[in-house]
């Protein structure tokens, strides 16, 4: 049992880095670079690329990433469950980030990213509203707080597989 939860954690917590690479690469990386692609284009020569068109990208890279953190979600629910209740060391902590990580993917892909999809379904003047601006920023709010959960959580999974293991030290070769 303990080599298969050993193999677990470590799938584990390459899924945990990989989402939050994921987070990243998404909000830090492509997010400015989409939503000013006009500016980049412009000095290209290129003056069709509206910040309306942009959205529409991101959206779509969003909604395939939320493929990923719908099986992240399940993931975490399923691995902090079964490592809350066979382990000797209950964490709450634990348990509670895990929780309140499913909870706020969950929020993210299946409230706020068909709130949006819809908006832009709608044509361009539906995503210049306050309403949609609002319902945007609140997303990239779930979506930051997100990432500090899942970093969190892997953290202290890191901390607690590195003093769980056995030392060495006293031991003859």
């Amino acid at each position: 049992m303990k080599i298969f939860l050993s193999c677990i954690t470590s799938l584990y917590l390459l899924a945990l880095g990989a989402v939050i690479g994921g987070i990243l690469a998404c909000g830090v990386l492509s997010a400015p670079v989409i939503f000013s692609a006009s500016q980049y284009l412009a000095t290209l020569g290129i003056t069709d690329m509206t910040r309306y068109a942009s959205g529409i990208l991101m959206t779509e890279i969003f909604v395939r990433f939320g493929y990923v953190l719908n099986a992240m979600a399940i993931f975490i629910l399923i691995y902090e469950l079964l490592v809350f209740n066979i382990s000797s060391k209950k964490s709450l902590f634990l348990l509670g980030v895990g929780i309140l990580s499913v909870v706020l993917i969950f929020l993210f892909t299946m409230y706020y990213m068909p709130l949006i999809v819809s908006a832009q379904q709608e044509g361009a003047a539906s995503t210049a509203t306050e309403e949609f601006e609002s319902i945007h920023t609140q997303s990239e709010i779930v979506f930051k707080i997100l990432l500090l959960t899942l970093s969190a959580s892997f953290l202290w999974r890191v901390y607690v597989l590195r003093f769980s293991l056995p030392t060495t030290k006293g031991r003859r070769r």
